[in-house]
């Protein structure tokens, strides 16, 4: 990353250290904290994680850094829309490490044109050496076929269990449509295409406003509850971010 951008993304962060966090990340800290011990911690995960880590482009900000928040805001979202169900810890456990796989090996086709069938594919290729039965391989192929904004589903699954994990994948990814684009995902697009400054401030409107429609497709009763105060405080964010390079860089 180039000196330029690395200093526009350090001003991006400062701007966004000054927001509070949403109400998902503080309501919801001891679920968060069970995700990142699974996350850090299950043997599998880890293998599944140094499996990735040295190949993954972080180029288009949907490197090894988004899949870890996917991961671990996919599993958070299933252990608390599992929470009034009659299912025994280690089932939930295990329905939380399948959201983990599913987020980490949701954009490991992101350069490719069509990312979300190509990387269900490879994930089938990849988990096949994991020990997950048939029904949870489909059921991680399925989430991230299905984890596109602004597409049809394909194949919704009439079993309750594979569908709650594509939805919280859904969630989870589109969560880092909030501060997350404007910290991270933004800049190192930028890099990766070579954008000048000016170039980004012709474009950002447009961005912005599919940032906005973002928030009317959550699809658990936890994402459509709080997903859009995410997206609220990463539009307040990027509206500062905007003014900014208005102020410095517009000629």
């Amino acid at each position: 990353m180039n000196e330029v951008i690395s200093k526009l993304q350090q001003e991006a962060q400062r701007i966004a250290s000054k927001h509070p966090l949403a109400e998902f990340y503080t309501r919801f800290k001891a679920q968060i904290a069970i995700s990142r011990r699974l996350f850090y911690n299950h043997r599998e995960a880890v293998r599944l994680r140094e499996m990735l880590g040295p190949g993954y482009n972080e180029a288009l900000g949907h490197g090894l850094f988004h899949s870890t928040r996917v991961s671990i805001d996919c599993a958070t979202l299933i252990h608390i829309e599992t929470g009034g169900d009659r299912m025994k810890p280690i089932a939930v456990e295990r329905l939380m490490l399948i959201g983990i796989y599913a987020g980490l090996l949701h954009d490991i086709c992101r350069d490719e044109q069509n990312h979300a069938k190509c990387g269900a594919e490879k994930a089938e290729s990849i988990l096949g050496d994991f020990s997950l039965s048939k029904d949870e391989i489909d059921c991680v192929s399925n989430a991230i076929r299905n984890h596109e904004a602004f597409t049809p589903l394909e194949d919704a699954s009439e079993r309750q269990w594979v569908q709650l994990v594509s939805d919280c994948l859904y969630d989870a990814d589109k969560f880092r449509w909030g501060s997350d684009t404007f910290t991270h995902t933004l800049w190192h697009m930028m890099d990766s295409q070579a954008l000048s400054p000016r170039e980004i401030i012709e474009k950002f409107p447009w961005g912005m406003s599919g940032t906005v429609r973002i928030m009317e497709t959550f699809r658990t009763p936890t994402g459509r509850q709080f997903g859009p105060e995410i997206i609220e405080t990463g539009m307040e964010i990027g509206k500062e971010i905007y003014r900014y390079l208005l102020q410095h860089y517009r000629e």
